[in-house]
């Protein structure tokens, strides 16, 4: 029975059904008795697969830009050697440009200047979670008529790239005007 506030009884209204019925508060118990735990291993279960879903996004991120980034080291490095830049003047902006590890080919003929910007995005630390992906960039363009061909330097630059490890392959022959 409901009291008011100075101890006499409500007989007008029914107490609450949790108050009244013992039987209604166990069957709820009952419904969930058995998910104990469900939870923890829902969690155990989703968590890791949000993990490597994140894993592979920021994996996909990083080839995207590294592509991009290989684009326009290659397109600096034929606008510069179309120019008539030396190999080294033109392996130093590639580099600036492109991503860490990055290998440059400069290739010089017939009027004609290719240059080809490639690296691996991908990690050696975590195995087989993550592949390794080659990009690379290739550009092809006409030498300017008016300037002398740049000569091949002697001693091609070693290092591409802001890591060691970067190779450049630098090749080409003088035309001549």
């Amino acid at each position: 029975m409901n009291r008011q506030a100075g101890g006499a009884a409500r007989p007008d209204r029914p107490p609450p059904p949790w108050q009244s019925s013992p039987s209604l508060a166990s069957a709820a118990d009952r419904d969930h008795a058995d998910d104990q735990g469900q939870a923890t291993a829902e969690l155990a279960v989703g968590l890791p697969s949000l993990v490597m879903v994140f894993l592979l996004a920021v994996w996909m991120l990083a080839v995207m830009f590294g592509q991009g980034r290989c684009a326009d080291a290659a397109r600096i490095g034929a606008r510069l050697a179309a120019r008539g830049e030396s190999d080294s003047v033109v392996a130093a902006a590639v580099a600036q440009a492109a991503p860490a590890h990055a290998a440059l080919r400069l290739t010089r003929h017939d009027g004609l200047v290719d240059v080809q910007v490639s690296v691996v995005i991908g990690s050696t630390v975590l195995g087989q979670l993550i592949p390794r992906r080659a990009v690379s960039a290739h550009v092809v363009a006409p030498a300017e008529p008016d300037l002398p061909v740049a000569a091949p330097d002697p001693a091609p630059a070693a290092a591409t790239g802001a890591g060691a490890g970067a190779g450049a392959e630098v090749s080409g022959r003088s035309d001549g005007p």
